[in-house]
């Protein structure tokens, strides 16, 4: 189940906080606002995460959403700021929330048309069309966070 792998992976991160640095709990107030602002519904798992870790990093991984009400005057780890900025200068479709930047000029999105059945799909500025069949990263926002920590992990 998704949220209970953010379950797992904050308690990762509980263990090693030197490595880790997240912007902290958010209030369920916060979280309605962003979606209302993107105008969709987050998945429990991305919802879980906002509430207990904001946004943040941990292993040189860094992963965005919410650092502040302020969508529009804001900046990288805010999803919110981020998704709304990219749909206007990418195309990005309505569905998708940045969460996570590949580092080559690639984002990776959770595609919330279903809340229940949310992948992680990957999204290129410039190359990706809304037309396109996105590719597939993950199941769920929990699998995608718990392997990319496990991952960095590994190499750190």
């Amino acid at each position: 189940m998704s949220v209970n792998d953010v379950k797992d992976t904050i308690a990762l991160i509980e263990q090693d906080t030197e490595n880790a640095d997240f912007d902290g709990h958010k209030d369920l107030s916060l979280i309605i606002a962003a979606e209302t602002a993107l105008n969709i519904k987050f998945p429990d798992s991305y919802c879980y995460f906002l509430e207990n870790l904001g946004c943040g990093d941990i292993y040189g991984q860094e992963f965005f959403g919410i650092t502040k009400a302020d969508f529009i005057n804001s900046g990288i780890p805010n999803a919110i700021w981020l998704t709304l900025k990219e749909r206007k200068e990418s195309d990005l479709p309505e569905y998708l929330v940045i969460v996570y930047f590949g580092g080559d000029g690639d984002y990776y999105a959770i595609d919330c048309r279903d809340p229940h059945n949310a992948p992680i799909v990957y999204w290129e500025p410039g190359a990706s069309k809304k037309s396109d069949k996105l590719h597939k990263i993950a199941d769920d926002f929990g699998i995608f966070f718990k392997e990319t920590i496990l991952n960095a992990k590994e190499s750190w």
